[in-house]
């Protein structure tokens, strides 16, 4: 009788031991989820339809222009930080039924905290991880600002947007990040950069207004929006 009583105590213990084990929160790294909105693998690519309005004070005109790019990831290298850094094709064609041209190579590279993009020779922190909401950046900090781009000077990035959702098409996109590069706007100029970011797809939006709005005369600048069509 006694041997009953001890073995069943003993079995209380192993099931309450194996509870607190079962119940015990599993440590999860916010900045290795959150690395997910930038995924950097061989072979995965997006394509963006591409609008642009283009306007010239000079001229008086306004001009606009659709296209496509394709962004692909292809091999993996060490760059000059001794990082590891994905080389980034871009392709660029006038619709569906054209061929594809290389127009730019780009890189890409994960840090411990940030996502880093190479775009025409200038190194942008595109995010800053882990993710939230009004947290900001200094996200030109990696670029000289010298006189020729000192309008990058001291931009402030900010997730101004986080896990809202969305769709395009026939694509459903939940978890989207919004990153706020700039956002001016008064009487002479309007300027907005932003890019939007898909949790396992990576940027799905960029829109960018570059516009000289002097009263009385005609608008000087530029509008661009990239949207996904296609990813894999």
């Amino acid at each position: 009788m006694r041997f009953f009583r001890s073995h069943n105590f003993l079995i209380c213990i192993l099931i309450l031991i194996c509870i607190l084990f079962s119940c015990k929160k599993t440590s999860i790294d916010p900045v290795a989820v959150d690395q997910a909105y930038f995924p950097l693998q061989t072979g995965k690519f997006i394509i963006y339809d591409v609008d642009s309005i283009a306007f010239s004070n000079f001229f008086n005109t306004t001009d606009t222009f659709s296209y496509q790019i394709k962004e692909l990831v292809d091999s993996p290298y060490v760059d000059a930080a001794n990082q590891t850094a994905y080389t980034i094709i871009r392709s660029i064609r006038a619709d569906d039924n054209s061929p594809w041209e290389i127009k730019d190579i780009w890189s890409a590279n994960l840090t411990d905290h940030t996502a880093e993009k190479v775009e025409e020779n200038l190194r942008f922190i595109k995010m800053d991880f882990p993710v939230l909401l009004n947290k900001s950046w200094k996200g030109n900090s990696l670029i000289n600002t010298d006189s020729t781009l000192l309008y990058l000077k001291d931009w402030e990035y900010e997730y101004t947007e986080v896990n809202s959702v969305a769709s395009v098409d026939t694509m459903q996109f939940d978890s989207i990040v919004t990153v706020t590069q700039l956002k001016e706007q008064n009487a002479i100029e309007k300027l907005i950069f932003l890019e939007k970011y898909a949790r396992s797809v990576g940027m799905i939006y960029k829109e960018e207004q570059n516009i000289e709005t002097q009263p009385g005369q005609y608008p000087n600048g530029y509008i661009l929006t990239m949207m996904i069509r296609e990813y894999n």
